[in-house]
């Protein structure tokens, strides 16, 4: 299966982020997932490709243009000329390819996450797109956003607009 790992790609100071993160890697690749991710050795990307690629190479990379020249020979320094990389025109190219994937997971991250989790929640809602989403609320790190959906629910602003499904921990996921 194919799966796309949001996560962030800033250092993390939790170190049990990190693990979870990991953790993710580990389980991906024990089950013989291609992971797909957007093309970074940092943060929470970083940790889950390291782990990942410790046991299988089976990963896809899907990284805007203007993040290629940056982001491609570390990749390739990383894991060798033999992995795929697609470069798309640019960040909406590479949100479509998000899509494509069977599952999306979203680990804790950024303004680029949930960006992410946004874009694939209401592409599912719209249905342009049947790929399983689940939000990991690793310590209850994406609580707020969680609340604001519920917020709007009570405010009418919204009616079944969670397409995603929420664990605590990534071993929760089923893989």
């Amino acid at each position: 299966m194919r799966i796309f790992v949001c996560a962030g790609m800033f250092d993390f100071k939790e170190q049990d982020f990190c693990e979870q993160a990991r953790k993710l890697g580990e389980i991906l690749a024990n089950n013989n997932h291609i992971y797909v991710q957007g093309g970074s050795l940092n943060g929470l990307m970083g940790e889950t490709l390291r782990e990942f690629s410790k046991l299988s190479k089976n990963v896809e990379f899907v990284i805007p243009a203007k993040y290629a020249e940056y982001d491609v020979p570390k990749l390739t320094q990383f894991l060798g000329d033999n992995i795929e990389i697609k470069i798309v025109d640019n960040e909406m190219a590479r949100l479509n390819s998000i899509i494509t994937c069977e599952k999306i997971i979203v680990l804790p991250g950024g303004t680029g996450t949930l960006e992410e989790l946004l874009y694939c929640n209401e592409t599912k809602r719209q249905k342009e797109h049947s790929a399983e989403i689940v939000l990991v609320n690793y310590k209850g790190f994406y609580d707020s956003i969680l609340q604001q959906f519920e917020n709007n629910f009570k405010l009418g602003l919204a009616k079944n607009a969670i397409c995603f499904d929420v664990v605590n921990s990534v071993e929760e996921l089923k893989l």
